[in-house]
């Protein structure tokens, strides 16, 4: 949600405002026109507190900044909240789990929006010596509808009533598919499964997913095969000590879990064993400033296998979700050669939810 518009009351005039944000939801741009000269510029602290950095060119009073930053966080809090969610499904049994546990998620959630979809983008096999030649996976539009909408119609009896669950589909790549979804229907949350029907099928929803996890303008929910849903009554946000206050979308995760009404446990896992130099001290104290006010648990873990540790203590803990930012450095680093996240999405019953940085 880098780039979004609002409406506020200036006197007796209604404006629209383009507000681009940045770092983590604590810097503020607004325009009334595109490219403007000298735009105003917000800023929200860690504790919610709003400032006037440069006023612009228009004459707006410090109750109408009051207004236009409620704007601003209303609309910010609808979509991390997810009023609207957006489910991938590529017609398997593991995609139709990951719908079905959306759907119940819905309920806690207050979700309103639940919209399905399916990119039948043609999928092409790479020649070898035994097939130098393929012409991949095609499905028509009409095949595609007709089981996207079986699927709909096997969850609206599940849906709270609250929820109103559409369809789309078409012939885009996933990935810029998704994005421009998420912003056409502002999805606070973009759901999907991990494994598809084939071993080759595997391979690639597998490797959309981890794209998409690095990719996606929406948090992630990465639902396991054998993921069954409960309420979500305890969450655990396995994060690591470097540069904490840059790097934490703490809004959006905030956000969600309030949504939520679950019990946050943060769970440091440390494979350098460094608990007490200067620096890590110095980073604790930052995630005590940005998360104390949630009333959190503290925990920490050095296991050697990141993954494991995580999911252990969530064990341990009778967690109901898993969340993670993985990071371009340290322990999170490996979301790029495909190891820790595959590991944690392949190997636990938990869903995982994966909030990127930029967030």
């Amino acid at each position: 949600m880098e780039t979004f518009s609002v409406k506020f009351s200036a006197g007796s005039i209604e404006l629209n405002a383009m507000v681009t944000a940045y770092d983590h939801n604590r810097q503020f741009k607004v325009e009334m026109v595109t490219n403007e000269p000298s735009p105003i510029l917000l800023m929200r602290s860690s504790k919610g507190l709003w400032s006037v950095i440069q006023r612009g060119e228009r004459n707006i009073t410090d109750k109408e900044f009051i207004v236009l930053q409620e704007a601003i966080e209303a609309q910010m809090c609808q979509f991390y909240g997810v009023e609207s969610m957006l489910v991938l499904t590529d017609f398997s049994e593991e995609a139709l789990n990951a719908c079905k546990y959306a759907v119940a998620l819905s309920a806690q959630l207050n979700t309103t929006r639940l919209t399905l979809y399916h990119s039948y983008e043609p999928i092409m096999i790479p020649p070898t010596a035994f097939a130098p030649v393929t012409e991949g996976f095609v499905e028509t539009p009409d095949e595609s509808l007709e089981k996207i909408t079986k699927i709909k119609n096997e969850l609206e009896p599940l849906a709270p009533a609250h929820t109103k669950i559409d369809v789309r589909t078409d012939e885009r790549s996933l990935l810029a598919a998704v994005n421009m979804l998420v912003q056409q229907l502002h999805s606070g949350l973009v759901v999907t499964g991990i494994t598809g029907k084939s071993k080759l099928e595997r391979v690639l929803i597998g490797s959309n997913t981890l794209n998409l996890a690095r990719e996606c303008l929406a948090p992630l929910l990465i639902v396991p095969p054998q993921a069954v849903y409960k309420k979500i009554e305890t969450v655990v946000f396995a994060c690591d000590l470097r540069q904490v206050l840059e790097t934490t979308p703490v809004f959006a995760i905030k956000t969600f879990i309030d949504v939520l009404g679950a019990k946050l446990l943060i769970l440091n896992v440390d494979r350098s064993g460094a608990y007490f130099d200067t620096n890590t001290i110095l980073e604790m104290s930052d995630l005590h400033l940005l998360w104390d006010d949630e009333r959190p648990e503290y925990h920490y873990t050095d296991h050697e296998d990141t993954a494991i540790g995580i999911m252990e203590f969530s064990n341990e803990h009778h967690a109901d979700l898993v969340i993670t930012v993985p990071k371009i450095y340290g322990f999170f680093e490996s979301i790029f050669h495909r190891s820790l996240t595959k590991k944690l999405a392949y190997h636990s019953h938990l869903p995982l939810l994966l909030f990127r940085e930029e967030l």
